[in-house]
């Protein structure tokens, strides 16, 4: 599942975003995003009651905007260093309880960036359980370049 900041018809689908950055004395800049996203993940045994209690695990990418003031025009962030969060934010179900995220990472480009990637492994049950949204908090040290 793929959620994009950059997609206009997706917007919606993105709550309490903050962002922070802020310029360090050595000229790189450290940069806090945070917020909620509703991803509505549903397992494909949903309101079926002998579906099993094993865990549906899915990949999840949330493409998250850098600030416009940080990088404006054609200039690019270059990561150098991530340090990326990402929790059940909200779930729902009606039988055996179980979700998790199994893991998280930002992806990183060499030639730097106008967005985040954060790329995640979500799970739910697949007995009936929904994953409605996650939140994210992402600390990220950089530098303009470009």
């Amino acid at each position: 599942m793929q959620i994009s900041q950059l997609d206009p018809t997706q917007a919606d689908r993105f709550g309490s975003t903050h962002t922070l950055h802020y310029a360090l004395n050595d000229g790189r800049q450290i940069v806090l995003l945070s917020g909620v996203v509703n991803v509505e993940m549903q397992s494909p045994g949903w309101m079926n009651e002998n579906a099993g209690t094993n865990l549906f695990e899915d990949d999840l990418t949330i493409e998250l905007a850098l600030p416009g003031d940080l990088v404006p025009n054609a200039q690019r962030f270059r990561i150098i260093e991530a340090v990326p969060y990402l929790s059940l934010n909200a779930i729902t179900g009606f039988s055996n309880v179980g979700w998790g995220v199994t893991e998280f990472q930002v992806a990183k480009q060499e030639a730097g960036v106008r967005a985040v990637r954060l790329e995640a492994r979500v799970a739910v049950s697949r007995s009936g359980e929904i994953l409605r949204s996650v939140a994210y908090y992402i600390t990220l040290v950089g530098e303009v370049v470009g």
